[in-house]
């Protein structure tokens, strides 16, 4: 009997040191935002077009909020997405790989879709985080109606919780991807959409999971203030040192900007075949080319933080 107690004393302690492992800390101070401290005139001196349209390698930071999310129990193989119509639409973003795609001259890629090819929640949910709509993302959505509980969908989120918290619960996901900022412009001053898109980013890290954040395209009727967005969303980049995919840059020389003529506040959807097609036909439309840009950044992810599978 004494010896059973011995040996059940040192698996307690084996598991304790395991469940107590240590995060690493965070390369950069993490405070929250005050909407007093913008200062549009700084961030109107970046000029989006000359940023990279890819990130060009892995942060220390975006490391260090993968390693913790893996201590903490977040899934490396789910990633969520947050935003509008734009990433609600799995018909034409992401959700295509699903079905008919072609790869192309891309083929690499594939490894991505088969890497993050297992369910996005837990118990019998079949989905996996390309065909997952996500419970952070609908039509109509903006950075605040996002962290307002009144939008969460009550089948699976808690009561008081928002969608983005809820998001973060349900599926535990390694990554975020990240984009508003379209349906932004209607409603919101430029100093409201940085404060509460830095509230999503933090959220984000807090929860170890990495985000990944995106320009938005060209709105015909406020250019101005998308290009001003823009310059937000870059610049919020740049502070949390995390990865930011340029799709305004990448779509600014496709046929309308890359944005539906008819419905600007869409991108653009191949005339034939689908967004999941990279033939170079179908990459002059926006919803193909940000499904391009999302699978070589997912990759990139793969290969720097040396994720196996």
């Amino acid at each position: 009997m004494r010896q059973f107690f011995f040996v059940l004393l040192v698996i307690i302690s084996i598991s304790s040191a395991v469940f107590a492992q240590e995060l690493p800390e965070l390369p950069i101070v993490i405070t929250s935002p005050v909407m007093s401290d913008f200062d549009e005139t700084a961030v109107t001196a970046i000029d989006v077009l000359t940023v990279p349209i890819l990130p060009e390698q892995v942060s220390e930071m975006a490391q260090v909020i993968y390693q913790r999310g893996m201590i903490t129990g977040n899934n490396p193989q789910v990633f969520s997405k947050v935003g509008d119509c734009m990433t609600a639409s799995v018909e034409y973003f992401l959700g295509v790989f699903e079905a008919d795609y072609d790869l192309g001259d891309y083929d690499d890629l594939q490894r991505v879709l088969d890497y993050f090819a297992v369910p996005a929640r837990a118990g019998e949910f079949a989905e996996n985080s390309f065909s997952n709509p996500g419970l952070a993302t609908t039509s109509g959505y903006n950075t605040a109606s996002v962290q307002d509980a009144l939008w969460a969908d009550p089948e699976w989120c808690d009561a008081g919780e928002s969608p983005l918290a809820c998001e973060f619960r349900v599926s535990k996901p390694a990554f975020a991807l990240i984009m508003f900022g379209t349906n932004d412009v209607l409603f919101f001053e430029p100093d409201f959409f940085d404060y509460n898109l830095r509230l999503i980013v933090l959220a984000s890290i807090e929860n170890n999971t990495l985000p990944i954040l995106y320009t938005v395209p060209w709105r015909p009727e406020f250019p101005e203030k998308i290009t001003l967005f823009n310059q937000i969303i870059v610049d919020i980049a740049q502070d949390y040192d995390v990865p930011l995919v340029n799709l305004y840059r990448a779509i600014a020389d496709l046929p309308n900007q890359g944005v539906d003529e008819a419905e600007p506040i869409h991108l653009s959807i191949p005339e034939t075949g689908t967004a999941g097609q990279f033939t170079p036909e179908n990459l002059q439309y926006g919803y193909t080319v940000r499904n391009l840009l999302t699978l070589q950044t997912l990759d990139l992810l793969l290969t720097s933080l040396k994720v196996e599978g």
